[in-house]
C-alpha cells in the first residue's frame, strides 16, 4: 500500500490488540469484570488510535485501526481453514480468483497472518485504484485517439468575475496532470493605458469610459483589474458600517474565491467618477507587481480579473511542463492581442519554449496525416486560430446570419462569457501569419457544421460550448460521433459558470470529445470525474475500442453487476465544524454513484414514451458508523448496483462521498461533507481494497475505507 499511518496520540505505544486481549483472557486473577472493562478500553483504543502492524522483515509497519485488523484477520483465518498457517496454494486461489491478481508467485509454504498481510500488502497491494505503469502505455495510436486531460481559464486562482490570474495556477494544474491548458492574450499595459489618457477619453463629448481609441485592446480590463481593489475597499467599509458579516462559502461542493457581484451594476461606465477611476490606477499600480512594459497580459477580458503577464506564464510552464511526464502538452491560445503583440507572442514562446515548441511537422508524418502520440514526447503545441486571409473577410464572416451557424469561438470561451456590466464584446481580433503557422497539428476552426470543408482537415479543432454541445447531442448525435473518432473537438464551460463551476464531462466524452475543458478552481462533481478519468494516466488516455479513428469497431457495451461492501475504515477526514477532540462524536455515512451512460444520451436509442432513467436507480448508501474510526458492521454496508445494462467500462465511473449523519441540532450550518473517491470503472480493482479519501480542495487524506469490491460483466 502507499500509505503508513501515523498515529493520532504519541503517547500511546503501538501494541498489537489480538496480543493483549490473549494474555487477558489466559489471566486467572483479572476477575471477570475487570476483563470486560479492560476490552472495553482496548476496543475504545482501537478506535482512538490505529495499532502498528510490524512485517516480519523488519523494515516496514502500518498502522491499522482494530476494526480493519479484525476484517483482515477474519477473512484469513476463513482462507486457512483450520491449518496453524495459510497453505501457498490456498493464498494464490485467493489473489487470483477474489484479488483478480495475475499468476501470482509465492515463494513460501506456510504464511502467519503478519506474512500472509506482508506479502499481500507489498507484493499486490490492496489499492483500489489498479495502477496504470507508463511503460505499458499505448502512446501509438494518432493523438486524436485520445482523451486529454484539459483546463479552462487555467490562469484563474478562483472565479470568473473578481480573482486573479496567476502563473502559479498553471505549475499546480501541470503537476496535477493537466495537458491542455488555456491562455487569454490581451494587449499589455502599455505607456496608451495612463491616468492621463484615461481622464482625456472620459472628457471627450458622448465618449464611454473604456471606448475610446485612446485605450490600447487591453487597458479596459487592466483598469477593470485597478479598480477592483478599490471597489472592495468601498464594499468592506459599507459592511464593516453596517455591521453585516463577511460571508464566504466553504461547500466541498465548490472551492470558490470571495465571491461578490460589484453593487453597483449597470451604472459602471455612466455613473462612476472617472477621475475616481484614474487616481485608482495610480493607487493599485502602486501595490502590485508590475508586468513588462509592451509585452502581452493574461487575463479574464471584460471581468474584474488581475492580470499576470504573458512571459511569467511561459516561463512557468516551461518549468513544470515535463516534470511529472514526458507527454506533449496542447496550449490553447484565446487572441484579443492586436497583430504587433502577436508578433511579441511568437517571440517570447520561441525565447522561452525553446526546443520543446513544435514548429514543422513531424519528419515521419506524412501530410494530412496526425502523428502519434509517442513522436511528440516532451513537446508543446500551439492550438490557435488561422490567419484570415484579409480584414475584409474577417469582417464579413463576423456579420454572417445567426440561421446559418452554431455561434462558437474557435479559440474557446469569449462568445458567451459574463462580462462587466455594459461593456460591449470587442471584435475579434485577426491571426498574424506568423502566430498562425505555430498550429501545426492543433488549429482552431469556427464550428458551422460537420460537412463543411474546414471539418475535413486533420488538423482542426472545433471547440463548442456546453450548451451547443448538448444540442448536437439530441440532435446530431451520429455525426457528432462520427466526427470525434477522426477529428479534434474541445467542450468548454457555459459562460453563466462565473463560480468557476463544471459540466459533466462524462457526456461529451461518451460522444468522442477530447478535451473537455474543466475549471480546476473548483473540485465539484465534474472536477471529481475529470480525477477518476485521468488518475494516474499522465494526462492522455488512449478512447476505447469503437472510438477511435481505426476500424470500424462499434463500442462494446456489457451489462454490470457491482456489489460493494463497505467494511471499516480509519482516519476519516473530520467536517469542517468538528474538531479532533470531538471525532468519536462522527458518524460517517458512505455514499456511493455509479455514473453510466443514461439511456436517452445513447446512440440511436430513444425511450418509449420519451422516460428517463431515475437518478435514485445509480444512488446507494450504507448506515451511519461510529468516530472516525468506524467499523460498518451491524449497519446496512452493501453497495448493489444489479443489472445496469449497456455499459462501457472506460467511460463510467464510481463515486464515494463520505458525510457526517450526527444530529447537527447545535450547528445548523455546519457541512456533512468528510472526504470523497471517484474511480473508473475499468480501474476498480476487485476484492478486498483500500479506497484512498480526498478532501474539498482534490488532496490527499490519511483517510481510508476498507472495501470488498464484486464486479461481473455479461
Amino acid at each position: 500500500m502507499c500509505f503508513t499511518m501515523p498515529r493520532r496520540s504519541t503517547s500511546a505505544k503501538p501494541t498489537h490488540t489480538t496480543t493483549i486481549r490473549r494474555r487477558l483472557t489466559l489471566n486467572p486473577e483479572l476477575g471477570t469484570n475487570s476483563i470486560k472493562a479492560l476490552k472495553r478500553a482496548i476496543a475504545l483504543a482501537s478506535f482512538i488510535t490505529p495499532t502498528a502492524v510490524h512485517f516480519q522483515n523488519g523494515k516496514k509497519q502500518v498502522y491499522l485501526s482494530g476494526a480493519i485488523q479484525q476484517h483482515l484477520r477474519k477473512h484469513y483465518n476463513s482462507l486457512r481453514r483450520g491449518e496453524l498457517a495459510l497453505s501457498r496454494d490456498a493464498f494464490a486461489n485467493f489473489l487470483e480468483v477474489e484479488q483478480g491478481e495475475d499468476a501470482p508467485l509465492l515463494t513460501e509454504e506456510k504464511y502467519k497472518f503478519e506474512k500472509f498481510l506482508e506479502t499481500w500488502w507489498l507484493q499486490f497491494g490492496l489499492e483500489a485504484e489498479k495502477p496504470v505503469p507508463i511503460e505499458h502505455k499505448d502512446l501509438s495510436k494518432p493523438i486524436s485517439n485520445y482523451f486529454i486531460s484539459s483546463s479552462h481559464n487555467t490562469y484563474l486562482t478562483g472565479n470568473q468575475l473578481a480573482s486573479r490570474s496567476t502563473a502559479e495556477a498553471y505549475r499546480r494544474v501541470l503537476r496535477r496532470g493537466c495537458r491542455c491548458i488555456e491562455i487569454d492574450v490581451w494587449n499589455g499595459d502599455s505607456q496608451n493605458s495612463t491616468p492621463e489618457q484615461i481622464r482625456e477619453a472620459s472628457t471627450k463629448p458622448g465618449s464611454r469610459f473604456g471606448h475610446s481609441r485612446h485605450l490600447s485592446g487591453g487597458s479596459l480590463h487592466t483598469a477593470a483589474a485597478h479598480i477592483k481593489g478599490a471597489v472592495e475597499e468601498k464594499i468592506e467599509k459599507t459592511r464593516q458600517r453596517l455591521g453585516v458579516e463577511k460571508m464566504h462559502s466553504h461547500s466541498p461542493r465548490c472551492s470558490k474565491s470571495e465571491l461578490s457581484p460589484p453593487p453597483f451594476g449597470r451604472e459602471l461606465g455612466a455613473a462612476l467618477d472617472r477621475s475616481y477611476l484614474a487616481d485608482q490606477l495610480d493607487i493599485e499600480r502602486s501595490s502590485r507587481p508590475s508586468l513588462p512594459p509592451d509585452e502581452p497580459i493574461v487575463m479574464h477580458g471584460f471581468t474584474f480579473t488581475a492580470p499576470v503577464g504573458f512571459r511569467e506564464v511561459c516561463k512557468a510552464i516551461r518549468e513544470v511542463a515535463f516534470e511529472t511526464t514526458s507527454l506533449p502538452i496542447i496550449v490553447s491560445l484565446e487572441v484579443h492581442a492586436d497583430q504587433d503583440q502577436q508578433e511579441v507572442m511568437v517571440q517570447i514562446m520561441k525565447e522561452e519554449w525553446a526546443g520543446l515548441l513544435v514548429e514543422k511537422p513531424h519528419d515521419t508524418c506524412p501530410n494530412g496525416q496526425m502523428p502519434r502520440l509517442e513522436e511528440l514526447l516532451n513537446k508543446i503545441l500551439v492550438k490557435v486560430k488561422k490567419a484570415s486571409p484579409s480584414f475584409e473577410i474577417a469582417a464579413t464572416m463576423s456579420t454572417l446570419s445567426p440561421n446559418t451557424t452554431i455561434e462558437d469561438d474557435a479559440s474557446g470561451s469569449e462568445d458567451d462569457r459574463v462580462s462587466l456590466p455594459n461593456s460591449a464584446k470587442k471584435p475579434k481580433v485577426p491571426i498574424c501569419e506568423n502566430l498562425s503557422a505555430l498550429a501545426i497539428y492543433t488549429h482552431s476552426e469556427h464550428f458551422t457544421n460537420f460537412e463543411s470543408p474546414a471539418a475535413k482537415i486533420p488538423s482542426h479543432i472545433f471547440s463548442i460550448n456546453e450548451n451547443t454541445l448538448l444540442e448536437l447531442i439530441d440532435s446530431k448525435h451520429h455525426d457528432l460521433f462520427s466526427h470525434n473518432r477522426h477529428f479534434f473537438m474541445r467542450a468548454y464551460p457555459k459562460g453563466l459558470r462565473f463560480d468557476s463551476s463544471n459540466m459533466d464531462p462524462s457526456r461529451p466524452w461518451r460522444k468522442g470529445v477530447q478535451m473537455v475543458a474543466m475549471n480546476w478552481q473548483s473540485w465539484d462533481e465534474g472536477m471529481m470525474l475529470n480525477e477518476a478519468m485521468f488518475s494516474g494516466e499522465h494526462g492522455w488516455v488512449l478512447k476505447p475500442p469503437g472510438y477511435r479513428s481505426e476500424g470500424t469497431l462499434e463500442p462494446h457495451h456489457h451489462t454490470l453487476d457491482l456489489v460493494i461492501q463497505v467494511l471499516a475504515g480509519q482516519n476519516i477526514p473530520l467536517p469542517e465544524g468538528l474538531d479532533s477532540k470531538k471525532s468519536r462524536l462522527l458518524r460517517p455515512v458512505v455514499k456511493c454513484e455509479l455514473h453510466v451512460e443514461k439511456a436517452e444520451d445513447r446512440l440511436a436509442n430513444f425511450i418509449e414514451g420519451g422516460g428517463r432513467v431515475r437518478e435514485c436507480d445509480y444512488k446507494q448508501k450504507t448506515g451511519a458508523a461510529k468516530t472516525d474510526h468506524p467499523d460498518f458492521v451491524g449497519v446496512k454496508s452493501d453497495l448493489q448496483f444489479l443489472g445496469v445494462q449497456r455499459v462501457i467500462e472506460q467511460l463510467s465511473f464510481v463515486r464515494f462521498k463520505v458525510e457526517d449523519d450526527a444530529p447537527r441540532l447545535m450547528s445548523l450550518n455546519r457541512d456533512p461533507f468528510a472526504g470523497w473517491a471517484c474511480i473508473r470503472l475499468d480501474r476498480l480493482a476487485t476484492g478486498f481494497r483500500f479506497i484512498q479519501l480526498l478532501d474539498a480542495n482534490g488532496n490527499k487524506t490519511q483517510g481510508v475505507l476498507l472495501v470488498h469490491v464484486t464486479k461481473n460483466f455479461r
